[in-house]
């Protein structure tokens, strides 16, 4: 049985604004074993990112706050340990890639400096070591002239040299765990095609798991071993990779992949892409009992709407929130 590196149960992260309280992760269940690619999906609002920042502890306080739950990562709950305690690991042992590296990066700073800052806090090195480690990481993330690079500012790279900057960051001090969340957004699918094959490698080279974010299935077919789908705050589907593409049991899921194009039957059918009808849920103020994909569901009955469905195993490794099992 392969061991538990991350281990996520009944989180709950709540912002306290002036409109009222908005439950943007809302009792999340799930677990990332060593070494393996745990895929999560689902639409902008689903709370993937918020999610990811509440392992990292760097939710906003106020007005956001961790209410509820735990999160076990070695056997340590991270939700106990004093601050202090918690910047050791993160950086060194649970590293982030986000979402946007342009406002990610500091533009004062050249990209060496920014990767130098964080081996010189975690490794100990003197400052011409840090800087020569700087300039091994960005070899590894394959950005040519290196010893060039590294004393360029963010403005002077592009976008998927930036990405790339991002994760040398990240991989610095070889952590066990790497949060990528929704890494290749910006970039065209070229640069997204290269910088997930990079992460891959760098993933069988470096032997850590790697909690992936997106909300594009393809990503997820090519990179991930087991796929978690979020929707309104919370886990409505979990599965093996494979089993989800074979077959798909929550509606939501089954709208996510009806939604991908299908280059095998553009040639012989033509028909329309299938969109989801409606918007994801604000998830403000008093939620009501219910599926919270109900509205938006063709296969809605009276009792979706009467109480919160429970996520039941279906099969072994495959788990769902929905009435219809």
């Amino acid at each position: 049985m392969a061991e538990r590196l991350l281990d996520v149960k009944g989180l709950k992260t709540y912002f306290f604004t002036d409109e009222g309280v908005v439950r943007a992760v809302d009792g999340v269940d799930f677990y990332i074993n060593k070494g393996e690619t745990l895929g999560i999906v689902g639409e902008s609002g689903s709370g993937k990112s918020v999610t990811a920042l509440s392992i990292m502890r760097l939710i906003p306080t106020p007005p956001g706050r961790i209410v509820e739950g735990t999160i076990h990562y070695s056997g340590r709950n991270l939700l106990e340990l004093p601050p202090a305690q918690m910047r050791k690991i993160r950086g060194k042992e649970i590293s982030m890639i986000f979402q946007e590296p342009m406002t990610s990066l500091n533009p004062v700073f050249t990209v060496g400096e920014q990767i130098a800052e964080a081996i010189r806090l975690h490794e100990g090195l003197g400052r011409r070591d840090a800087m020569a480690k700087a300039v091994d990481m960005l070899k590894l993330v394959h950005i040519p002239n290196a010893e060039r690079r590294v004393k360029e500012y963010p403005h002077q790279l592009s976008g998927g040299m930036r990405q790339r900057v991002m994760i040398g960051m990240a991989l610095s001090c070889n952590p066990k765990l790497l949060i990528a969340d929704e890494p290749t957004t910006a970039l065209d699918v070229t640069i997204q095609a290269q910088i997930l094959e990079l992460l891959n490698e760098l993933k069988a080279k470096l032997g850590m798991a790697i909690m992936l974010i997106t909300h594009d299935m393809g990503v997820i077919a090519e990179t991930a071993q087991r796929v978690v789908v979020m929707y309104g705050a919370q886990v409505v589907e979990e599965a093996s990779v494979g089993e989800i593409f074979k077959e798909p049991l929550h509606p939501y899921t089954q709208g996510l992949l009806r939604s991908i194009p299908r280059i095998d039957l553009a040639a012989t059918k033509k028909q329309k892409l299938e969109a989801i009808p409606g918007t994801v849920p604000t998830l403000r103020g008093d939620i009501r009992p219910g599926c919270r994909f109900a509205p938006r569901c063709s296969f809605a009955k009276p009792q979706c709407t009467a109480a919160d469905p429970p996520i039941k195993d279906i099969r072994t490794g495959h788990r769902v929130a929905c009435i219809l099992y």
